[in-house]
């Protein structure tokens, strides 16, 4: 349980609480599906093995399976990478909450041409000047500031891929105009919203720590100004 509720120690830890809460989601979405449609219900009820998800026992086998094959196609396809590159949020945030604020902190004149440059390679600005400081493998910072910005993420992107699930039942509900259905999912939807607005304020708030704790260092400034200098 601590390597879901804990703070991770590496980005495989982050995954195993996705992969977790996704499975959750889905056997919500499965049961609440199943309950609106009688089609669903008998068809998970035409399977008459039982199995056992976590702490529930004695379920229809489908009540598993359906799950657990969310939970392996949202694994497969990082989910919440694709969400996250469709509406460009770790971009936004690599760019305007990190690597900016590291090249204007660095003594580096921000141009309209820099900031280009810096969004065109994101990526290899992000390994250049803050993963060797700032990374799960020997942080020259202060390890703590590192996995509580990791912490925060963890629970965003739980909640990214959360509401991405109710947002497709919800969906599902409308087509089948379970209007009662829909509402209580209207305000799931509400409440993750809610809880990811927060936990996107406390990645921002960790970023700027992060960042701060970079710059602190004179040399590190020196390298940082002298690899922006070169886009």
């Amino acid at each position: 349980m601590m390597k879901i509720f804990g703070q991770p120690d590496n980005y495989s830890e982050i995954l195993q609480r996705i992969w977790y809460t996704s499975i959750a989601t889905g056997l919500g979405c499965t049961i609440l599906l199943s309950t609106a449609s009688p089609t669903l219900q008998n068809f998970i009820n035409s399977i008459t093995t039982t199995a056992e998800i976590g702490p529930i026992k004695n379920i229809k086998v489908l009540y598993v399976i359906i799950p657990l094959l969310i939970g392996i196609l949202s694994r497969m396809l990082k989910l919440h990478d694709k969400i996250s590159d469709v509406f460009r949020i770790r971009y936004l945030f690599d760019t305007r909450c990190l690597l900016y604020p590291l090249a204007k902190g660095a003594g580096i004149t921000l141009t309209k041409d820099l900031h280009k440059n810096i969004g065109n390679k994101r990526v290899d600005s992000m390994y250049a000047v803050f993963y060797p400081y700032a990374g799960f493998k020997n942080p020259v910072i202060d390890e703590q500031l590192v996995r509580t910005a990791a912490d925060n993420w963890g629970w965003f992107w739980v909640l990214l891929e959360s509401s991405a699930l109710v947002v497709v039942t919800t969906i599902a509900l409308c087509i089948m105009k379970k209007w009662d259905y829909v509402f209580w999912c209207l305000i799931v939807l509400l409440v993750e919203f809610a809880l990811m607005f927060m936990y996107w304020i406390a990645c921002q708030n960790s970023g700027r720590r992060q960042v701060a704790a970079i710059l602190a260092d004179k040399g590190r400034r020196k390298i940082i100004a002298k690899y922006f200098q070169s886009l």
